[in-house]
C-alpha cells in the first residue's frame, strides 16, 4: 500500500498537536452562581445572593474630612443596586444613618428602600439590603439624623397645625447632616 502526501501533512500535524497542548491549559472563567435575578434580589442581602462577586462601584461621595463614604453599588449579573457605606471610627459623627433611595414604579414617585439604621458603636461599615435596578433610579445618603431623613430632599413639607386650611411649611433642615449620589 502507498501512502500519498504523509510527507505534507505532517509538519502541520505536527503543529496542530503542539497548539492543542498548548490551549489545554486555557479554560473559560467558571460563571459566578448568583441566586437572584433583578425583580427577585429586592429586599435581598447582596452578599448572601452571590451579588457582591461582581459589583461597581457606580457613584461614591466622600466627605471632606474623609470620616464618611456612601457608594451605590451594582451588579451586572443581578442586575441590583444597594448602598455601601464606610466611615472612620475617630472622625466620623457619633450618629450615622445609611439610607438607598429609590423611585417607585410605575408613576417614579420616591420611596424609601433600605436603611442601614443607625451604625452601632465600634462599626466602620454597612451596607443596605438591593433593588432591582432595571425599575428603579436609585441614590445612596448618609446623614446623622435619622433612618427616614433624606439630606437632599427637593422639599420637606408638614402640615402648620396652627393654620387654618392646614398650610404647608417648610421643614427642611439645613443641609450640613449629610450627603448623597447624584440619583442614577
Amino acid at each position: 500500500m502507498k501512502m500519498f502526501g504523509v510527507r505534507r501533512w505532517a509538519p502541520t500535524a505536527a503543529a496542530l498537536m503542539l497548539l492543542t497542548g498548548a490551549f489545554q491549559g486555557l479554560q473559560a472563567p467558571p460563571a459566578a452562581a448568583v441566586d437572584c435575578f433583578r425583580a427577585t434580589c429586592a429586599g435581598k442581602d447582596p452578599i448572601q445572593m452571590g451579588c457582591d462577586d461582581d459589583a461597581e462601584i457606580l457613584q461614591q461621595v466622600t466627605e471632606p474630612d474623609e470620616s464618611v463614604s456612601v457608594r451605590l453599588m451594582w451588579s451586572y449579573m443581578c442586575q441590583g443596586v444597594w448602598l455601601k457605606i464606610s466611615r472612620d471610627l475617630d472622625t466620623s459623627p457619633d450618629r450615622v444613618y445609611g439610607t438607598l433611595w429609590t423611585t417607585r414604579d410605575p408613576d417614579g414617585g420616591i420611596q424609601q428602600s433600605d436603611t442601614t439604621g443607625l451604625l452601632a458603636d465600634g462599626v466602620a461599615g454597612a451596607y443596605t439590603k438591593m433593588q432591582n435596578w432595571k425599575k428603579t433610579s436609585a441614590k445612596a445618603c448618609w446623614n446623622d439624623v435619622d433612618a427616614q431623613y433624606d439630606p437632599f430632599p427637593g422639599k420637606y413639607t408638614m402640615q402648620d397645625p396652627s393654620a387654618t386650611g392646614d398650610k404647608p411649611v417648610d421643614a427642611s433642615l439645613p443641609r450640613l447632616h449629610g450627603t448623597c449620589t447624584d440619583w442614577l
